[in-house]
């Protein structure tokens, strides 16, 4: 999931249990707002957690955090870096690799039907 509303960048337990990363504690925890309107404690990050989006390599340090149905979540700290460009319309995301070599994330588009619709 990519959420620029986040600053940081997380990744589920579960996925850091199952590629076998290393997990350190961080030097100062925090609490971080859920959307259930309750805060849990972030206190565990893995340092480099290398990964491929849209076919390209690329690595972050990244806080571990339960996120549901979700398993990593990009924030500002990455979105930032690879100066990358939402647009919902197109369901695109535009972002620089890591040899500043643009790249685009197509979503999958919906078809929609219009009606015609009169008055009188």
């Amino acid at each position: 999931m990519i959420d620029p509303t986040s600053n940081y960048n997380y990744v589920s337990p579960n996925l850091v249990d199952k590629c076998g990363l290393n997990k350190e504690v961080h030097a100062e925890s925090w609490l971080m707002p859920l959307a259930t309107r309750t805060k849990k404690k972030v206190h565990q990050w893995v340092t480099t957690y290398a990964f491929e989006l849209n076919g390209m390599p690329t690595s972050t340090h990244i806080n571990v955090h339960p996120l549901g149905s979700y398993n990593m979540l990009l924030g500002m700290d990455w979105l930032f870096i690879h100066n990358t460009k939402v647009d919902c319309n197109e369901k695109a995301i535009e972002f620089l690799d890591d040899d500043g070599e643009k790249r685009i994330l197509q979503g999958k588009k919906k078809t929609t039907s219009m009606r015609m619709v009169t008055t009188m």
